[in-house]
């Protein structure tokens, strides 16, 4: 019996080491709000208006729950994992999944090792790299109706956004360097496995006091080849800011050639309404906007242009202008309401020529 009771003990004091080094983080987002949107009179909305709730997604980060497990191995050395699964808050169903694809954790699924000395890989569906990007060129990231990346529908050409954004890739390998001087480089590779265009993709990062800036470069090699090119969706992307303290100004700009529908940064066919059913091949887009803190009050605006081309220079334009005002009632609650209005060549071809909205989003 005290042979027992010894050995009970030291494996008690043995779990209690162990659990000393590891961490098991439970955390989640759920983001709601109200819309009230003007379609433009050639919309798939027509001259009509729509009120509705809606998750965040639509417009920016997008309800969510999600696991961060770390575990200490010494020496600098830790062992890592991210599960994070995206939901619909206004009807409960998972946002991810579709017809053909059922994901448990649709936004992020991937284990890492990192180091103190020489950076970290990750192996998993992650984050792709213009996304990490566009974060930083507006106002309040990836959300709200500011978002570059938050998508239009037409009648021709279905959803698509001013900014390209994919946010997220499978079966990805990155590696993400360790931080010298606020520079940061990472690079990300999806081998496709048989099923889907090759990606690969190179990032870097400065951030350093007020400002923060981040340009990447991205391109699939065609599992099959359009028109002879081999290497497809070729995107660069520039996002900054610069905190002045009374205020901080954001800008980005991305640039798409080769663009055709495959995995990895893609973006679909295109057929844009001007474009005379030709797809779009080429596409360039910036943003400018700032932001300005009034105690818990928040007020940002941004001016987002984009121009897509088609492969016998035929063009259309898309512009996109907004104010959000957001009031932080803790730091993990927030409401806010925006306004935005679709400007430019397509602004009548859009379900979103006038959208405003009304939210309240609860982080833990």
């Amino acid at each position: 019996m005290k042979k027992s009771l010894i050995a009970l003990a030291a494996l008690g004091a043995f779990a209690g080491a162990a659990s000393a080094q590891s961490s098991v983080t439970l955390y989640g987002l759920i983001d709601l709000n109200y819309q009230y949107i003007k379609g433009g009179d050639l919309s798939p909305l027509g001259d009509n208006d729509l009120n509705r709730l809606a998750d965040g997604h639509v417009y920016g980060p997008g309800s969510r729950w999600g696991l961060r497990v770390s575990e200490d191995l010494g020496s600098g050395l830790k062992a890592n994992v991210v599960l994070e699964s995206g939901f619909n808050g206004d009807v409960g169903s998972m946002a991810q999944s579709n017809a053909t694809t059922s994901r448990l954790f649709g936004r992020q699924a991937f284990v890492s090792l990192a180091s103190n000395t020489l950076g970290e890989i990750r192996l998993g569906r992650q984050y792709i790299l213009h996304d990490e990007v566009q974060a930083l060129n507006n106002p309040f990231g990836n959300s709200t109706v500011l978002n570059p990346g938050a998508g239009a529908n037409t009648t021709t050409a279905g959803a698509f956004s001013l900014f390209i954004d994919a946010p997220r890739i499978d079966n990805a390998v990155q590696y993400i360097s360790p931080s010298f001087a606020g520079f940061r480089l990472q690079g990300m590779v999806a081998a496709g496995e048989g099923t889907a265009d090759r990606y690969q993709g190179v990032k870097a990062v400065y951030a350093n006091g007020p400002l923060n800036v981040a340009l990447s470069y991205e391109q699939s090699k065609a599992r099959v080849p359009v028109a002879g090119v081999d290497d497809v969706n070729k995107i660069i992307a520039l996002g900054a800011n610069y905190d002045f303290g009374v205020a901080k100004v954001f800008a980005g700009y991305q640039q798409g050639e080769d663009l055709t529908t495959g995995v990895g940064t893609q973006i679909g066919t295109l057929t844009l309404p001007g474009l005379g059913g030709a797809a779009a091949t080429e596409m360039k887009a910036y943003t400018v906007g700032a932001s300005v803190p009034l105690g818990a009050f928040t007020v940002g605006a941004n001016y987002t242009a984009s121009k897509w081309e088609n492969a016998v220079g035929a063009d259309v334009d898309l512009k996109r202008a907004g104010v959000v005002g957001t009031y932080a009632l803790s730091k993990l609650t927030t409401v806010y309401a925006g306004y935005s209005q679709a400007m430019g060549d397509l602004k009548n071809d859009v379900s979103e020529k006038n959208v405003f909205q009304l939210g309240l989003r609860k982080a833990f």
